[in-house]
């Protein structure tokens, strides 16, 4: 069990998100066990299979000859294949009985938060790639280039769209020097949702270059505040700040305008004047800035709401940009 308790937290937060892949890792066990005791015996005939299956309750009550030609017999597995399938059942086991471990991570100082991530999506993705070696050996189908230790890492990037949708919540720990989460934006589609604990000096607002229409981004310093993110019903990304920097949420379920989606709660005054590790004060700096625009141009769509009840007609899209670059121009 995780001590820091913004950890503990952040995992509480992404229960349903929990629950959600290690039920379907375990139900993706249960079948391939199935494969495997239906694959241990000889050849079977397919009435003797039903009368197996169906038990006393089918005698004299169902024609097992009318109703064998639409199952299928079970073929004893070659050796090759159950081996290939009973690994893969082992791996499916293992992730089943790993617990928090499997949705939490750390990056070391100085490390690269894109790869740690990939690595910790990669080991619980094994239970994709479990279940796609299943299928290979079953339709004695060659492992795809590139994926050949899948049991062992199968990476979001060969994950497909509706493994996606399942995709295991991750927890990471990061120093704020390393910080650096625009590389992490691909990695945002389907169901995945990331929470970023981070620790020491950070810059003001870095999580503001992932705000996109159909993303949740929610930068705090509460981690009372994540349980919003479990709540979003599609991808996601948090991160727990330190005291002092900016504190939003965009949330793509309220609205389709920004406006609706956008909320800014805090918006430090000042620019960072110092480098942050290799993070330059220019983008710590940028970064604030954009947020300050997004904030400006939020303010901007709710003064025409309100004068909109006086006669002037709703802005549409291009109306809410226009605006935007009056409002930034000064005019």
């Amino acid at each position: 069990m995780p001590s820091d308790e913004r950890i503990v937290q952040a995992l509480e937060a992404l229960v349903d998100a929990k629950e959600s892949f290690t039920s379907s890792v375990a139900m993706s066990a249960e079948e391939v066990r199935g494969i495997l005791e239906r694959g241990q015996g000889g050849d079977e005939d397919p009435q003797a299979r039903l009368a197996h299956e169906l038990g006393p309750f089918a005698a004299g009550r169902i024609d097992l000859d009318r109703l064998a030609p639409f199952v299928g017999a079970n073929k004893k597995l070659d050796p090759d294949k159950r081996a290939e399938i009973l690994a893969a059942y082992q791996t499916l086991t293992e992730l089943k009985k790993a617990g928090d471990d499997l949705f939490t991570a750390k990056v070391p100082l100085d490390g690269y938060l894109r790869g740690a991530v990939f690595t910790a999506l990669g080991k619980a993705g094994s239970a994709f790639g479990a279940a796609r070696s299943v299928e290979w050996a079953l339709h004695d189908l060659a492992h795809p280039e590139g994926v050949e230790d899948c049991l062992e890492r199968f990476p979001p990037n060969k994950w497909n769209s509706a493994e996606r949708v399942w995709a295991p919540p991750l927890v990471i720990e990061v120093e704020g020097q390393d910080l650096r989460p625009a590389s992490l934006a691909e990695l945002l589609e389907g169901g995945q949702k990331i929470v970023l604990v981070v620790n020491g000096p950070a810059a003001p607002a870095p999580l503001v270059r992932l705000i996109t229409p159909g993303v949740a981004v929610i930068q705090t310093d509460d981690p009372a505040e994540l349980s919003v993110l479990g709540a979003v019903d599609g991808p996601g990304i948090a991160a727990v700040m330190p005291e002092g920097c900016a504190k939003f949420m965009h949330i793509p379920g309220e609205g389709r305008s920004l406006d609706q989606r956008l909320t800014v709660s805090h918006l430090p005054e000042k620019a960072p004047k110092r480098a942050l590790g290799s993070i330059s004060a220019f983008h710590q700096a940028e970064e604030l800035g954009q947020l300050a625009s997004l904030t400006a141009s939020v303010g901007a769509v709710e003064t025409a709401s309100v004068d909109a009840g006086l006669g002037v007609p709703e802005m549409d899209d291009a109306g809410q940009l226009a605006s935007w670059l009056i409002h930034q121009s000064g005019v």
